[in-house]
């Protein structure tokens, strides 16, 4: 058994590189996939299939699980499933 916290405190933007244009358009692009507002259903499917290539194009751009979700409404399990690469 553990005995060392199961969380980390993290400040977003503390990163000393920012975000780029492109980076920026596609969190965008995420962005506008998802729902409006959280009360509002989607099939969480093919909202996978929509928002897959956009993320794993942010994976290749340089950022994390953990950046994406910094910047997004995405958490980073969900973005870590799709790229299929630890965070």
């Amino acid at each position: 058994m553990s005995t060392g916290p199961d969380w980390t405190i993290r400040i977003p933007g503390s990163e000393p590189d920012r975000l780029t244009a492109h980076q920026q358009a596609l969190l965008g692009q995420v962005e506008a996939e998802l729902p409006a507002s959280r009360g509002e259903t989607c099939d969480v499917s093919e909202l996978e299939a929509r928002v897959t290539p956009i993320v794993r194009e942010l994976v290749r751009s340089g950022l994390t699980a953990e950046r994406i979700a910094d910047n997004s409404r995405l958490r980073p399990a969900f973005v870590t499933r799709i790229t299929g690469r630890g965070a």
